[in-house]
């Protein structure tokens, strides 16, 4: 038995058959969220299965502490402390090799990230699905294509790590893409990303200022620019030449408010549209 850790997942290679088809009876009894085929089965972190998972563990820890003479303590902690990562199991066939895998990979846009696959991998499926599992990411089983949709920086730098290696779980994966158009969708996205950025902050402080027209940031630029103007109507200066000073100035006062009030609501929606169209 082989142990391989990372951040979010444990991988745990085995040679004896009859061990395999032992772990592989129980995972299929108490493990509703996995997916595999004969010789790979991924368990995917579930709070409803933590307490079986612990007792687990507690066994393969016991089958690694037989099956190894040369067996490393900080591996064993590690293995028992895994309840919350994905567990990823291979059975090894001495001597077999890891399939070799080709997938391309297209930028839209700034929009979406295109793979395309071989064939339909469910395995493989599932593997990117939960790498950015907090993205939306769709399949197509007709074209072979999976689309990832980014939704922060982070994207952009999950997916060099992701392509500055080659080794996958059971596979050597080879990402075939132009560094050129991966630079230029880095660029754009970063540019997109701040602008909505900026888009939501400014949302956020002009609130006043909508309450200051009587309206909201619900309502189309035409619906403001009407309350601006029947507002203005409403306040203009010249039509006070007969009323008190303090009206007069409550006026002036009320007008200047509606003036500045508008012009900031009238660069909120152009930083929308700019948003929106990026």
């Amino acid at each position: 038995m082989q142990l391989f850790f990372t951040q979010e997942m444990c991988a745990i290679s085995l040679t004896d058959q009859s061990v395999y088809y032992r772990l592989q009876h129980i995972i299929d009894k108490h493990f509703p969220h996995r997916v595999g085929r004969k010789d790979k089965i991924i368990i995917f972190p579930k709070d409803e299965e933590l307490h079986q998972r612990r007792y687990f563990l507690k066994l393969i820890a016991k089958l690694y502490e037989k099956s190894n003479t040369k067996q490393k303590p900080e591996d064993l902690k590690k293995l028992k402390e895994s309840h919350s990562k994905i567990l990823k199991f291979s059975q090894v066939q001495t001597g077999a090799l890891l399939p070799h895998l080709h997938i391309k990979i297209r930028f839209e846009n700034a929009h979406a990230i295109v793979f395309q696959l071989e064939n339909n991998d469910r395995l493989l499926v599932s593997y990117f699905k939960n790498y950015f599992k907090d993205h939306l990411v769709q399949y197509r089983m007709r074209s072979h294509t999976l689309t990832l949709f980014p939704n922060s920086d982070l994207t952009c730098r999950r997916l060099e790590k992701l392509m500055a290696s080659q080794k996958h779980m059971g596979w050597y994966i080879h990402f075939h893409y132009d560094i050129s158009s991966f630079e230029n969708f880095k660029k754009e996205f970063r540019l997109r990303f701040e602008r909505k950025r900026r888009f939501k902050a400014l949302h956020g402080i002009l609130e006043e200022y909508f309450v200051a027209l009587g309206c909201s940031a619900h309502d189309s630029f035409a619906t403001v620019r009407h309350h601006y103007l029947e507002l203005v109507k409403k306040y203009h200066p010249d039509k006070l030449q007969d009323k008190s000073s303090d009206l007069v100035v409550h006026y002036r006062q009320k007008f200047d408010n509606i003036q500045v009030a508008y012009e900031m609501v009238r660069t909120y929606y152009q930083e929308k549209e700019s948003a929106l169209t990026a």
